[in-house]
């Protein structure tokens, strides 16, 4: 079975709150790197090591209307990762500087 990634997780939380909103509409759900959780925040969050949820490819798009919905009152809605002007690095979403040389991030700077 083909997996799609629907949501990096900003915390084991946001992810466990997801499963149970996808689950509850009858979804099948995978969390994946629960357990890197300690390591990444050591790590500055490093990317792939956040949680995140995976439902079957087909479920996709029913999966990313259950978490729009789920998360956009709560501000809760991650916003795609950015790449650096300066340095090209790819960010994380919650960064408002870039991790590897400092720059802010502008307004342009998205994937």
């Amino acid at each position: 079975m083909k997996w799609q990634r629907v949501l990096v997780a900003n915390d084991p939380l946001q992810a466990g709150i997801a499963k149970v909103a996808l689950e509850a509409a009858g979804l099948t759900v995978q969390l994946r790197q629960m357990e890197l959780w300690g390591v990444a925040v050591e790590v500055l969050y490093s990317q792939g090591a956040a949680p995140s949820v995976w439902v079957p490819a087909h479920q996709e798009a029913t999966a990313l209307r259950i978490l729009q919905q789920q998360f956009a009152d709560q501000g809760m809605v991650d916003e795609p990762d950015w790449h650096c002007a300066q340095c090209h690095e790819i960010n994380g979403d919650h960064f408002s500087a870039c991790w590897q040389c400092g720059s802010e991030r502008q307004a342009t700077d998205q994937q």
